[in-house]
């Protein structure tokens, strides 16, 4: 497939569309053949996971646990698509090729409502106007004025000459156009071309991100696609009637000092919102779903839960420090905690009035000594008289 050649000079913006469009479909086309080929280092891959994939859904219908209906269509439906993407040019390219390179232009027409032509020439006749108001300038230096009011050459209501502002004007329309086209075109050509590496990626669990965010890149493609065309049809109805103007009024020699900054602006302006337009339509193809809001119901039962929950854990902590209270009195009373007391009660009580308790291993309870026991002295103290006296006896 040959593309057009690009020249300079009158026609740039309509060949280097076409150049880039040609380029776009050679590279989606040619280079999916050729990842597809048989032999080829993509189609082995594809082909091997393919295998790899069957023999395992084989395996777990041998011996694994029996899958559900569910599961078994979905293995169908994965088998089916790999080989769609992956083996047959002719569903791969009613169903997605065309949809990404033919759709926006359809799609594109019917929001924008434009008028009927080539969208290329349309564009052209645009860049031509400015050439054109560029020879012309603005005349400022002929003193013929629309208003009565003259500015003369040293007009200072301009940020830029007009020589500067004309040609500046010119770059942003020709960086605007020729770059949200062939950022969306050559995206979708680069991950057309990819789809026989991408479609064996969809099989596994580990890889089906990969596959997810390919198709996420093709969406970004397809809705960039309209998304600059509606944006350069609605450039194009600003720019047409303002441009017809000027060179009107140029034509009748009068004098048109704002027009190179207000070409600059307008030029500028649309410039910057395609690449908004860039990053909002990013936003929405790789968005990962929309955010649920709990129902009304929802909220209330787990307010009334919240509630019921903190007023027993508050009862709880109310029985809980009552308790520590009263085992702190027994303690400072007798010298025994509560615990320890109920368990020596419980174990000294008749078998039948002892409580039920679970065949768990329990510690031997020893009882705590009193305070001053370990100095006691064992022996009865006694003089030495006394034990004199007990000697002789």
């Amino acid at each position: 497939m040959v593309c057009p050649t690009t020249y300079t000079g009158e026609g740039f913006l309509a060949r280097i569309l076409g150049q880039i469009d040609c380029q776009a479909q050679v590279l989606g086309s040619y280079g999916w053949l050729a990842l597809s080929e048989p032999g080829s280092l993509a189609s082995t891959i594809t082909t091997g996971l393919l295998t790899l994939f069957i023999a395992l859904v084989g395996l777990r219908l041998l011996f694994g646990p029996t899958p559900g209906t569910r599961d078994i269509v979905f293995d169908v439906l994965k088998i089916g698509l790999v080989l769609t993407l992956a083996l047959s040019w002719p569903a791969f390219r009613t169903l997605i090729y065309d949809v990404v390179f033919l759709a926006p232009a359809d799609i594109a027409g019917r929001i924008a409502a434009t008028a009927t032509g080539n969208f290329a020439e349309r564009l052209q006749a645009i860049d031509s106007a400015i050439v054109q108001l560029s020879e012309f300038g603005s005349g400022r230096q002929t003193g013929a004025f629309i208003e009565d009011e003259g500015t003369g050459a040293s007009f200072q209501g301009i940020a830029m000459q007009d020589e500067s502002a004309l040609g500046w004007s010119r770059l942003f329309w020709l960086t605007g156009v020729i770059g949200s086209v062939a950022f969306f075109r050559l995206a979708a050509g680069l991950l057309l071309a990819l789809a026989p590496l991408a479609a064996g990626l969809l099989l596994f669990d580990a890889t089906r991100g990969l596959f997810a965010g390919w198709m996420r890149g093709l969406v970004l493609a397809l809705i960039g696609s309209v998304g600059a065309s509606v944006l350069l049809a609605v450039e194009m109805a600003v720019l047409t009637p303002w441009l017809e103007d000027a060179l009107r009024l140029r034509a009748l020699g009068y004098a048109i000092p704002s027009a190179p900054t207000e070409l600059m602006a307008m030029t500028l302006a649309f410039a910057l919102v395609q690449l908004g337009f860039v990053w909002l339509l990013g936003k929405v193809a790789f968005m990962r779903g929309w955010i649920s809001m709990p129902s009304l119901d929802s909220i209330g039962g787990q307010r009334s839960g919240r509630s019921e929950w903190i007023s027993s854990h508050s009862s709880e902590m109310r029985h809980s420090h009552s308790s520590n209270l009263s085992d702190r009195g027994e303690i400072v009373i007798t010298g025994t905690p509560a615990n320890e007391r109920t368990q020596i009660r419980a174990l000294a009580a008749p078998p039948r009035e002892r409580p039920e308790q679970a065949d768990t291993p329990t510690l031997p309870i020893s009882p705590r000594e009193r305070l001053g026991e370990s100095w006691r002295r064992a022996t009865p103290r006694a003089s030495r008289l006394a034990a004199s006296r007990s000697a002789r006896r």
